[in-house]
């Protein structure tokens, strides 16, 4: 019985299917820009509404890619980055779509001067 009756995909694309199968990584979920910009309002204390504020010292999150940007969240969350004691627990209790939303707001902001006086948002 010929292999090709089991198997209708000429063998070189079933290779290659198999191939970029083995490669790709779990599946991460794509980050929501409008979700990100409610979901920062407790990064905005220390970096700013738009996450341009470096003022105290923090990084500037604008402008910085999505993936490294969940990267660093991650390993806030994950306790294996400590360079402030605040993030970690600011970061404990997001999840991946939390972190994918995040990044997608971020990596979407215009980098603008950092010399620019910050005005915090108002209190509600």
């Amino acid at each position: 019985m010929s292999m090709s009756r089991w198997f209708p995909v000429p063998r070189a694309a079933a290779l290659a299917m198999g191939a970029l199968l083995l490669c790709a990584g779990p599946a991460v979920a794509a980050g929501n820009v409008q979700a990100g910009a409610q979901k920062s309002q407790y990064c905005s204390t220390c970096h700013g509404p738009t996450g341009n504020y470096t003022h105290t010292g923090t990084p500037r999150l604008a402008g910085q890619s999505a993936e490294a940007f969940s990267a660093m969240l991650k390993q806030f969350r994950a306790a294996k980055r400590h360079t402030h004691p605040m993030m970690s627990v600011l970061t404990h209790g997001l999840n991946d779509q939390d972190i994918a939303d995040l990044a997608a707001f971020y990596a979407a902001q215009k980098i603008e001067n950092s010399l620019n006086r910050y005005t915090p948002p108002p209190l509600q």
